[in-house]
């Protein structure tokens, strides 16, 4: 038995939340001093002043405005990420897992699924199709205009396919059993 947590597991989670802000803390005085901004020194332990342990921090409303670009940032990666999982054929339902988007949804009273489509949609990818995704088919190479698992049938979700493309049609099959099931 190792020490390291389980894959996808609450551990593994809390650890990459914690790394992850962990970054974002060293990023952001770096983002303050290429931008021009202040970096200030901080005492470690506020209540304790006197200790003389400092940190060195971005001015507050410098890296206000830092760690905002940067979540900015981060977002647009993760919806490049989201299309790269597209193209990989990844569902909307995998992507939202991957999201964390589980306990989200059960108050919105919508899908995994629907959650993850309107993430990765609120910030329009085009001013012509604000709620298309563009990713690349690889099985047809045509540019796909993804407009999301609740849109309905997958030809009209995923407008772009070549004729005869083999993932569509699977697309299509599996949509089609699924509703198969229901009834």
């Amino acid at each position: 038995m190792t020490d390291q947590p389980e894959p996808g597991g609450r551990e593994a989670r809390t650890k990459l939340v914690n790394d992850a802000r962990r970054w974002a803390r060293r990023a952001i005085p770096d983002i303050v001093r290429e931008s021009g901004g202040r970096v200030v020194d901080r005492p470690v332990f506020r209540g304790c002043p006197d200790l003389n342990m400092t940190t060195t921090e971005a001015e507050p409303m410098a890296g206000l405005q830092a760690a905002c670009h940067l979540e900015h940032a981060a977002r647009l990666v993760a919806r490049e990420c989201i299309r790269n999982a597209r193209e990989d054929g990844r569902s909307w339902h995998e992507i939202g897992v991957a999201l964390g988007l589980g306990t989200a949804t059960e108050d919105r009273g919508i899908s995994v699924a629907e959650a993850a489509y309107d993430y990765a949609a609120s910030e329009p990818f085009s001013e012509y199709d604000p709620r298309s995704i563009p990713w690349t088919c690889k099985a047809c190479l045509e540019v796909i205009g993804d407009r999301g698992p609740e849109t309905g049938h997958p030809a009209d979700a995923e407008p772009g396919h070549a004729d005869g493309c083999p993932r569509l049609a699977a697309t299509i099959a599996a949509w089609q059993a699924s509703w198969d099931e229901e009834g």
